[in-house]
């Protein structure tokens, strides 16, 4: 039986979609089967690992156009593509019965083939974010320790509230991180500390480090782990990526 695992943040640029695919790629490297699911229509998550004008999509999907499809990403790793269109998901089911279901059906034949499935939620808290929350067992919530991180991270927390009462019990946070990390900062390190007060038993120890081969490797489609394994972000990542095996 797969874990499903959501990363979100109602605040956008965290590092989100940069934490899926090298999460994703340390857990596949580590010899889990693992599968990403791109959800943002920015479709970035789908871009960053090559995968350009796919003929399938996650929305597709969900429409019941057609089956959901992964491709290949490397081994043990596959990936479902976003595409622009998930921004009129809402529109389009927002008065359907058990729409915030859609997603856990349609992911319900993977669980015996995959051991971990790793959502990219939007920078929202619609629908398609709902749906996430819904079916996840597990949110991990990566902030950038700066001016007004806390106020999307209290949004996330008040709608994971919501949704524990009322759609999914079983729904736990497994984490906040901090990404794009630099702690000769002040403001970044005092930020940091303040949420560390504030969460104290939901900060995660590891840390993501600026670094700007993190920002180069969706460039080439590739992963932090293959474009610069030597790199603080692989190192970062890496712990990250044992962090969340521990909890």
């Amino acid at each position: 039986m797969s874990k499903i695992l959501a990363f979100t943040n109602q605040k956008g640029g965290v590092g989100k979609t940069t934490s899926v695919a090298n999460v994703g790629a340390g857990l596949a490297r580590a010899g889990y089967k693992v599968l990403l699911i791109d959800l943002d229509p920015q479709a970035n998550l789908t871009r960053g690992l090559g995968l350009e004008a796919p003929e399938y999509n996650v929305y597709g999907a969900l429409l019941q156009e057609y089956d959901l499809k992964a491709y290949p990403v490397q081994e043990n790793l596959g990936l479902v593509a976003g595409a622009p269109a998930l921004s009129s998901f809402e529109k389009v089911k927002g008065d359907e019965l058990d729409r915030e279901y859609l997603l856990k059906d349609l992911l319900e034949p993977l669980h015996a083939r995959c051991d971990y499935i790793l959502l990219d939620c939007p920078p929202a808290l619609g629908l398609i974010t709902l749906n996430a929350y819904a079916c996840a067992d597990t949110l991990y919530i990566p902030v950038e320790a700066q001016l007004y991180a806390t106020d999307g991270l209290e949004k996330v927390l008040e709608m994971v509230a919501r949704v524990q009462r009322r759609l999914n019990p079983g729904l736990k946070i497994g984490g906040i991180f901090f990404t794009r990390f630099d702690g000769r900062k002040v403001l970044r390190r005092e930020t940091a500390e303040l949420i560390r007060e504030k969460y104290p038993t939901l900060v995660l120890t590891s840390t993501v480090r600026e670094a700007i081969s993190l920002g180069e490797a969706p460039h080439l489609g590739q992963d932090i782990f293959r474009y610069a394994p030597a790199s603080p972000g692989a190192t970062d990542y890496q712990a990250l990526v044992q962090e969340i095996l521990t909890r």
